[in-house]
């Protein structure tokens, strides 16, 4: 029969040993030596989290404030600035990137915001519960 050469054979049964974990890339961003999952989505404890170190000025709207405006007719509406994961349009829990919650960004009492499907409203009230 003569000498075969075993290379591809060898490597493809020594790959059949291994474990899956030896395959496993090194995470692309590491932080103080822990990897960082990606993508990186703040859950409802991190927002929590986030609602107490970023509400320093109670007076201006930002994560975790509970805003409510006014319209021309009266009629008054309550939103909740907060994370990806809380959010629910229904229940006035809007995701603090979406262009309602951007309007609402930074405003204070008595300002006037220009609602994303037009028109204006009045910032009536400013509380983090």
């Amino acid at each position: 029969m003569g000498d075969v050469p075993l290379r591809g054979t060898v490597r493809g049964v020594s790959k059949a040993f291994t474990r899956e974990s030896d395959d496993v890339p090194e995470p692309a961003v590491r932080r103080l030596g822990v990897a960082v999952p990606e993508p990186n989505y703040m859950t409802p404890a991190g927002a929590e989290a986030a609602r107490r170190e970023l509400a320093a000025d109670r007076d201006v709207a930002g994560l975790g404030a509970s805003v409510t405006i006014e319209d021309a007719s009266g009629r008054r509406t309550r939103y909740r600035l907060v994370g990806a994961l809380e959010a629910d349009a229904r229940r006035g829990l809007v995701f603090w990137q979406s262009p309602l919650a951007e309007a609402l960004w930074e405003a204070r009492v008595g300002d006037t915001i220009t609602l994303p499907r037009g028109g204006e409203a009045e910032v009536v009230a400013i509380d983090y519960e």
